[in-house]
């Protein structure tokens, strides 16, 4: 089974894909969340994508969007 998960935050995907596992003062305090992920992240072959914002399709299930995002996200979730 392949999966694809479409990110739109730049640091999720650095720190996603950074094997051995590096730390920035910032991200030293999640560190035991971000082990497990990587781990699995590794041993079940899980492709992390860099997706522009405004195509992220999961912003319809989780923000307040304008009418003209809503209907743009709609349509491509639609396949419209």
């Amino acid at each position: 089974m392949s999966v694809t998960i479409h990110e739109d935050n730049a640091a999720a995907l650095i720190l996603g894909n950074t094997l051995p596992p590096g730390y920035t003062p910032r991200s030293k305090f999640f560190h035991l969340e971000t082990i497990w992920f990587r781990e699995e992240i590794a041993r079940r072959g899980i492709n992390l994508v860099k997706v522009d914002t405004k195509e992220q399709l999961g912003d319809i299930f989780t923000k307040g969007l304008t009418q003209v995002t809503f209907e743009y996200l709609r349509k491509k979730l639609l396949g419209w």
